[in-house]
């Protein structure tokens, strides 16, 4: 596995470097030693991308064999990324945007990318955020996974045996990136934004909310009424890449109807149960 994510992570660097993008390689044999508390055997590849090149990097993909599994719109709370498949190397995050990176993503991005360092992966000159930078990056993905981020390993490496110095230099980082919300739904500091819009989502991770609830601080998240619009049209839509993970095989169209009526049916069954359960 680890053989071919760096495989994978150059093949991905040398189609940017075709068509001018620039990215940055995340996660996976792209972090630096000593900051990930239990190796990764992961043969996925991240990679967050400028903006402006989110669309010409797609288009090369897309004439390289790697085929969308899931688009920005419906990989996860945060609209950041589209997963993508290729038959030689893999499974592929593009990321539009980091989540919990709230500033403008040309500007996070370019933060992130003025202080980068290089790493070779299968003799690949491949561009990388500093290792403080890195930090970051993993706490933030540490806020929002099943562990809680208190209970993640990544918390300990990463801030917990960080000096004085580092933990201000990575809060530096979150402010410029607009991560400083992010950053204390990592560390335990999320009381400080509680009722906030930006916190919506962090306090759903932080208490383990239901899919509901997520929703709820979707919508509570989305600035602007077109962007509230379509969380409320999407939150009844199915997922038909995930229904098919879960089903073994491509959904058929009664297999989509059955699971939006059974989507339905489970928003109606928490929706009562929080009113009756104030």
């Amino acid at each position: 596995n680890v053989v071919r994510a760096e495989l994978a992570h150059a093949a991905v660097q040398r189609l940017a470097e075709s068509v001018g993008v620039d990215l940055l390689h995340i996660k996976g044999p792209a972090v630096h030693p000593g900051l990930r508390a239990v190796r990764s055997n992961s043969a996925d590849v991240d990679v967050i991308v400028r903006p402006e090149g989110v669309e010409p990097l797609m288009d090369a993909l897309a004439a390289h064999e790697w085929v969308i599994e899931t688009d920005f719109l419906g990989g996860s709370p945060f609209d950041h990324a589209a997963n993508l498949y290729h038959p030689s190397w893999g499974l592929l995050d593009v990321h539009r945007l980091y989540p919990g990176m709230e500033q403008d993503p040309s500007s996070a991005f370019e933060s992130l990318w003025r202080r980068r360092e290089e790493v070779s992966l299968a003799h690949v000159a491949c561009p990388v955020p500093e290792p403080l930078a890195q930090s970051l990056v993993l706490l933030l993905h540490a806020a929002r996974t099943h562990h809680g981020a208190e209970a993640h390993p990544d918390l300990a490496p990463n801030w917990q045996h960080r000096s004085p110095e580092d933990r201000a230099r990575i809060r530096e980082i979150a402010r410029e990136t607009g991560a400083t919300v992010g950053l204390a739904a990592a560390i335990g500091e999320l009381d400080r934004f509680a009722g906030a819009p930006e916190a919506a989502l962090w306090e759903v991770f932080a208490h383990r909310g239901d899919r509901l609830d997520e929703w709820g601080a979707r919508l509570r998240a989305a600035r602007g009424t077109r962007a509230k619009a379509s969380v409320a049209v999407r939150s009844l839509g199915v997922n038909r890449y995930y229904l098919g993970q879960r089903l073994g095989h491509p959904p058929s169209h009664r297999d989509v109807v059955r699971e939006f009526f059974h989507r339905f049916r489970t928003a109606w069954e928490l929706l009562t149960r929080k009113v009756g359960n104030p």
